[in-house]
C-alpha cells in the first residue's frame, strides 16, 4: 500500500475521531457555563480543522483524485463534487472559528446558532469523508499504479507549501494526539 494512500486513510480516521471529540466537547459546553478548558479544546480542534485539511490533506487528495480521472472509471462528477466540498468545508470551518472565537472573546452569540452551526459542520465533515471512503479511496487503491504515485509525489514536491512543511505537519499531528488523549482521559 502506498504511503500517501495510507496517510490519507489515517487522516480520515484521525479527523473522524477528532469530530467525535468535538461532539463531546460541544455537549460539555452545552451542559455548563462557559468552561475555559472546554472552550480552549474546542478552539484547538477548530485550529486543527482550519489548517491541517486545507494545507495538507485536501491538496493531496486533489492531486490523487486528479490521477484517478485518467483511469477507466467514470467518476468525474464525483471528483468535482468532492473538490467543491473541500472549498465548502474550508468556508464552514472559517465560520465555525468566527463563532467560537467570538464566544471566547465574550461576544454575544446566540446559543442555538452556535450549536446548530456546529451540528451542521460535523454532519458536512462526516458526509464528505463517507463519500471519499466509500467511493473514491477504494477506486484510488484499485486503479493508481506506482507510476501514478510517483507523479503525485513529484507534484507534491512542486506544490509543497513553504508554510506547511513536515515540521508544521508534525505540530498538527501532535495537536490531534493531545486532543484525543485529553478526551480519552475525560471519558474514563
Amino acid at each position: 500500500m502506498n504511503g500517501i494512500y495510507r496517510q490519507l486513510c489515517d487522516d480520515h480516521k484521525h479527523m473522524q475521531n477528532l469530530l467525535d471529540v468535538f461532539e463531546v466537547l460541544l455537549k460539555d459546553l452545552g451542559q455548563q457555563d462557559r468552561d475555559p478548558a472546554t472552550l480552549s479544546m474546542i478552539l484547538d480542534a477548530l485550529d486543527y480543522f482550519s489548517v491541517y485539511p486545507d494545507q495538507w490533506h485536501h491538496p493531496v487528495e486533489d492531486l490523487v483524485f486528479e490521477q484517478l480521472l485518467g483511469k477507466p472509471v467514470d467518476i468525474r462528477d464525483v471528483v468535482e463534487k468532492i473538490s467543491a466540498e473541500h472549498r465548502a468545508i474550508a468556508q464552514a470551518t472559517r465560520s465555525m472559528n468566527r463563532l467560537f472565537y467570538a464566544v471566547a472573546n465574550d461576544a454575544a452569540v446566540e446559543r442555538e446558532q452556535l450549536f446548530s452551526t456546529a451540528r451542521e459542520y460535523i454532519s458536512l465533515q462526516r458526509e464528505h469523508m463517507r463519500k471519499e471512503n466509500e467511493i473514491l479511496l477504494p477506486l484510488v487503491n484499485q486503479y493508481l499504479t506506482e507510476t501514478d504515485w510517483e507523479e503525485v509525489t513529484a507534484a507534491l514536491a512542486d506544490r509543497q507549501s513553504c508554510q506547511f512543511h513536515r515540521g508544521v505537519k508534525r505540530l498538527y499531528e501532535a495537536i490531534y494526539q493531545d486532543l484525543a488523549e485529553k478526551e480519552v482521559a475525560t471519558a474514563c
